[in-house]
């Protein structure tokens, strides 16, 4: 038996780990920081159930079932625990709210279940955060949506931001006009999701198309850059009026970007795809300080909520808050913490007077623990130290009153 639980005190899950107390509350002030924002925008804060149907998510997002954590519930269904917080909340919003011309804005904090890899850190969850309007069809909302983006890590001290945006729009205008199997199309548009630009051009050279067609998806993967250098290359690539109609609603955003004082940040990318699949033009991504991997990733979606009876389009992004949350911890960004007690009091013998004086400390708001004096306390967990005796207090071995103490803690 001691082997067994040897075995399994030594066993754990990769990527599992316990949040300790300065961490917590360091993600307390910046879900605070990050809600303030969002409520600024006018989104009603909610959250989404935690487990939904897995036969919706095979169906409609199968690039997500080898990342999904699946339970059994007690009628024998397979759950999933929430991988994205998007889907549900437009699912439950068809539901609740079917005027599709009603507008709804939308903001939460709420844990993903899914992996994530950051420089330092991985995890299976993690907390995000975002907001999501329906209903608002307009190019100014998705400014709006990249604005509010912006704002959220302007809040928790970011200042050095890359804003990369890109029109799915534009590039479905594209394949569509091509004379291509849609078998040809799916292995180009495969490639450049994994930005495979070796595989991506080896494939290009098998295929039968000629001048501006090809001309436009060669330069596909790599048509990224300054906002009006690569705005114009796109034009040039223009081929149906679609495409140009994709580029004039872009057009229209960066307006609204450059508005609100954010056009520096801005760089146009039309090589990426959202890894969700359900967007339907414009798509982005922030990147801070010079970091390799994005913290927020969003973009419009108008057909998603339709799968689900009620024709609304929809914007909206997310935040990875752990990955926000060790950039932060990398750039010094992070409050100073302080001990979990402002008092701690060891005693050899509990008595009525000591209780007493607990509760009433407790009832002021000041955080005090109390422990038998044979117990290990960390010194880093209090900022003052405190021996009861005999119904008497002592520290650093002189005895001291309550007011004593109260005003000590006070002054923290």
């Amino acid at each position: 038996m001691a082997r067994d639980v040897g075995a399994l005190i030594n066993k754990t899950l990769d990527g599992v780990k316990m949040l300790h107390h300065d961490e917590m509350r360091n993600f307390d002030r910046i879900q605070s920081k990050l809600t303030q924002v969002i409520m600024s925008h006018g989104c009603k804060i909610i959250e989404t159930p935690s487990f939904e149907d897995y036969d919706v998510y095979q169906h409609y997002f199968p690039q997500l079932r080898r990342q999904m954590v699946k339970t059994i519930d007690t009628d024998g269904r397979v759950l999933v625990l929430r991988p994205d917080v998007t889907m549900p909340l437009v699912e439950t919003a068809a539901r609740e709210f079917p005027r599709p011309d009603q507008l709804l804005k939308f903001g939460y904090v709420s844990t993903v279940f899914r992996e994530y890899f950051g420089r330092s850190t991985y995890g299976k969850d993690f907390q995000q955060g975002g907001i999501e309007i329906l209903g608002d069809a307009s190019p100014e909302c998705d400014g709006e949506v990249i604005v509010t983006a912006v704002e959220m890590l302007k809040a928790v001290g970011v200042e050095h931001i890359r804003i990369d945006i890109g029109t799915a729009a534009y590039t479905k205008a594209l394949f569509d006009g091509l004379a291509l199997e849609e078998e040809e199309k799916t292995t180009l548009q495969t490639y450049m999701a994994e930005r495979n630009i070796v595989a991506y051009n080896r494939y290009l050279s098998t295929l039968t198309l000629q001048g501006e067609a090809r001309s436009a998806l060669a330069a596909m993967p790599i048509l990224f850059g300054p906002y009006e250098e690569t705005l114009e290359k796109a034009r040039r690539f223009c081929i149906n009026s679609n495409m140009r109609n994709a580029l004039a609603r872009l057009e229209r955003i960066y307006a609204y970007i450059q508005c609100a004082g954010y056009a520096d940040c801005v760089q146009l990318d039309f090589g990426f795809t959202g890894h969700l699949g359900y967007y339907t033009d414009m798509i982005f991504k922030v990147y801070i300080d010079g970091a390799l991997y994005d913290v927020i990733d969003g973009g419009r979606y108008d057909t998603l909520s339709k799968r689900f009876g009620v024709d609304r389009p929809a914007c909206g992004f997310g935040i990875n808050i752990n990955l926000l949350y060790e950039y932060m911890s990398d750039a010094g960004l992070l409050e100073d913490t302080e001990p979990s007690f402002q008092l701690a009091v060891s005693y050899s013998t509990s008595d009525k007077a000591l209780i007493q004086d607990l509760v009433k400390w407790r009832k002021k708001g000041y955080r005090v623990a109390a422990y038998p004096a044979s117990s290990f306390l960390d010194s880093g967990d209090y900022s003052i130290h405190a021996l009861y005796k005999d119904g008497q207090y002592y520290k650093d071995g002189k005895a001291v009153e309550v007011a004593e103490l109260e005003t000590m803690m006070r002054g923290l």
